[in-house]
């Protein structure tokens, strides 16, 4: 946000924090030796920064930032679509990268949907969107990354002392929340300490589920109830820098994370036909539990030199420990026969741990003011465990118990010049994976992989005036299975059905090539991207059915190709009216040979968003949010709509600032209605969920704080400094 100050002798200026404003139509000066009147300055701020390769989402400038969640405000991202049921997708993509703070974070990029529901968006200064990662960049992500930045920018080398922060707290009908930071500088030292929590409750939605055995004996299995679910969430984060010298500086960063979902309810089962004759009907006490805790932590060291100091060197040590607890229980009771073969009660215990550690070397060589070099190298060593159990009632059980371990080597070199209107930047990277798993228990063989993959990317712009360019960017992406994917351990939490991973899975590549248009402007934006998606070996979750029971697992099996257009639109229509589009159509063609399955379809998603300056700096803000059906391989996936709201007042020059605000769907008495079905040659699977979502929030923040310069002699205030020059 820019604000400007106009002063004048015996005059005084009044700063107003706002995202669309101007100057007066009339300033009517006087003498000198009289009073003049108050003077409002103030500028259109644009609320996202585009280039053809990433966009940047201004979240600090966003009213709805007061009482929302991240996750709430990827729905207005660029490139990023949220759907009712909080499935993230970037780029065309749920397989992305998330970022903080510019340092990868595996909890979140294994957890997004979760995370983000729970983390202020009040704690966010922007969220960056990098469609086409380039060299530099890991390979994995096929929808590239996020980059969800939670601290400031400082100038070490400034004679500077701050301290300055923010204070937040929400509480809704179903959930309450605080966040808090405090940032400080002392000339070449600065720290940033952030510290949010979250507790969400959800009553849980209706829930109906049917799953018909194909063949000359059907067999109809059907459920319903609803489960509530609690879900605590805390994250802390320190972040220190200091100036070694003019060129050189040292950065540490710590962050913890936890969050956790606890269910419980009581479901109905009714199985018909077949076996079961004229039926069978039994109930469930069930109760699940999770809890996913993060440690992080970075050390860099930053050199420059070269011409005019715009090489840089980077050398960084990053670490990660991911532990995750399951614990599942389902008690059936009161069968209405004596034949229950295949529900049998049952408890399970799930461990899984991720440790990886990262070392790397980035290196940015300029050769001309508009030529440079990018290059560096990367060494990552993971490794992960899971160790599950499942007892049943009847004595009998699973367990599964292994170990994997994972190393990889990157080079890359990523050439960026400038020949007038045309901006280029080729690169290739190169990773060399190996991978060994060893089961400790269970009747599953140990494997190992060992492969190398050259990775091309490119990004073409071409400038067409100030304010407008298009560009053409492609990209080859890979996704490597993550643990869950690859686990074989067999859940059997649904007495109708199992579901295990896949140890053989291969790492899914995906080709991308993109046609994008952008123009910036202080009143008007937009951005329109056109790309296409080609993966010939897409890892896919599909089911078949098997010993009486719903099989469902991970497998290579599937072509998947996807065309998509996206328009995104942000025009301050007036001086206090602010609109935004975010809209994707695309269709998609899935296609597998394994399974003999085909299937395909149009999509479309759009959130509609509209912010208004009102009276006594009252500022409204309502979304519209819609989505079609997708499509899966053997089936699909219902849309949704729904609408959102919020009014918020700042006192005491920005100081303290409160938001109240709304959300509920529009149609089946404000609830979002989720159906499913998939289809395929021995079953068909159904299900039918009304999800309430109406909630009413109150948000309050503070800001404290300030920032001083040290001259030679004495400390000064900045307005003193200003003076005296």
């Amino acid at each position: 946000m820019y604000v400007a100050l106009v002063s004048a002798v015996a005059a005084s200026a009044q700063i107003k924090n706002d995202s669309t404003f101007q100057i007066a139509d009339t300033l009517s000066w006087i003498d000198a030796q009289a009073s003049l009147d108050e003077v409002a300055v103030v500028a259109h701020v644009p609320m996202v920064r585009m280039r053809t390769d990433k966009m940047t989402y201004q979240v600090k400038n966003d009213v709805d930032a007061k009482t929302q969640t991240v996750l709430q405000m990827l729905r207005k991202v660029p490139m990023v679509t949220v759907d009712g049921k909080n499935n993230i997708t970037v780029n065309g993509s749920r397989e992305f990268k998330v970022y903080v703070d510019g340092r990868l974070n595996t909890m979140i990029t294994r957890n997004p949907s979760q995370v983000f529901r729970n983390m202020p968006a009040s704690s966010v200064q922007s969220i960056e969107v990098v469609t086409n990662p380039g060299a530099r960049y890991d390979v994995e992500g096929v929808g590239g990354v996020l980059n969800i930045t939670t601290k400031k920018k400082k100038n070490l080398t400034e004679k500077v002392r701050e301290l300055s922060g923010s204070v937040n707290a929400t509480a809704s009908t179903n959930n309450w929340g605080m966040d808090a930071s405090i940032s400080g500088q002392r000339n070449r030292f600065s720290f940033d300490l952030n510290m949010m929590g979250d507790y969400t409750y959800y009553k849980g939605g209706e829930e109906e589920s049917s799953l018909t055995q194909k063949g000359t004996s059907p067999v109809t299995m059907k459920s319903w109830g609803r489960s509530p679910f609690h879900m605590p969430f805390m994250m802390g984060e320190l972040s220190m820098g200091y100036q070694l010298d003019s060129l050189s500086s040292l950065h540490l960063g710590l962050s913890a994370t936890c969050f956790g979902m606890s269910s419980n309810g009581t479901p109905n089962y009714l199985y018909s036909g077949g076996m079961y004759g004229d039926g069978l009907s039994f109930s469930n006490h069930l109760d699940n539990r999770m809890k996913n805790t993060s440690y992080d932590g970075n050390l860099a060291y930053q050199h420059f030199f070269g011409l005019d100091n715009k090489g840089s060197m980077t050398l960084t040590y990053q670490f990660s420990h991911n532990p995750t607890r399951t614990d599942n229980s389902d008690d059936f009771f009161g069968f209405s026969s004596e034949n229950t073969a295949g529900v049998c009660s049952r408890v399970s215990k799930v461990r899984e741990k991720n440790m990886s550690n990262h070392l790397l070397a980035d290196f940015v060589i300029p050769f001309t003011e508009k030529m440079r070099l990018n290059t560096g190298a990367k060494f990552t060593m993971e490794r992960n465990t899971s160790n599950s159990v499942d007892v049943r009632a009847d004595n009998s059980g699973d367990a599964v118990h292994y170990r994997q371990r994972q190393g990889i080597v990157a080079l890359y070199g990523e050439y960026e010049a400038t020949f007038g209107w045309l901006n280029v930047k080729p690169g290739v990277r190169y990773e060399h994976t190996w991978q060994k798993t060893r089961h400790l228990l269970g009747n599953q063989h140990d494997y190992q992989l060992d492969y190398g993959l050259l990775v091309p990317a490119l990004s073409a712009t071409a400038s067409l005036g100030e304010s407008q360019n298009i560009g053409l960017n492609y990209n080859l992406r890979i996704r490597r299975p993550g643990i869950e994917e690859l686990d074989p351990y067999r859940d059997r939490s649904n007495p109708s059905a199992v579901s295990y991973g896949n140890p053989q899975l291969d790492a899914e590549k995906t080709h991308n090539i993109a046609l994008v248009y952008s123009l910036s402007g202080s009143r008007f934006s937009m951005n329109a991207t056109l790309r296409h998606s080609l993966s010939s070996n897409a890892i896919q979750q599909y089911s078949f059915y098997r010993d009486g029971l719903l099989n469902t697992t991970f497998g290579n099996v599937v072509k998947n190709s996807k065309t998509v257009l996206n328009l995104y639109l942000n025009w301050s229509m007036t001086n206090s009216t602010r609109m935004l589009l975010n809209a994707e159509a695309g269709y998609a063609d899935l296609r597998s040979k394994a399974l003999d399955a085909r299937n395909g379809g149009w999509s479309f998603s759009a959130n509609y968003g509209i912010q208004q300056n009102l009276p006594w700096n009252l500022k409204l803000s309502a979304n519209l949010e819609l989505m079609t059906r997708e499509y899966t391989l053997q089936g699909w996936d219902s849309g949704m709509a729904m609408c959102s709201a919020s009014i918020a007042k700042s006192f005491c020059r920005d100081k303290w600032s409160v938001t109240l605000s709304g959300t509920t769907g529009i149609g089946h008495g404000g609830n979002l209605l989720w159906k499913q079905y998939s289809e395929g040659k021995d079953f068909i699977s159904s299900s039918c969920m009304r999800e309430p979502i109406k909630n009413i929030s109150v948000g309050i923040s503070y800001k404290f704080g300030g920032k001083r310069y040290d001259d030679e002699k004495n400390d000064v205030s900045l307005p003193q400094r200003k003076k005296r020059r």
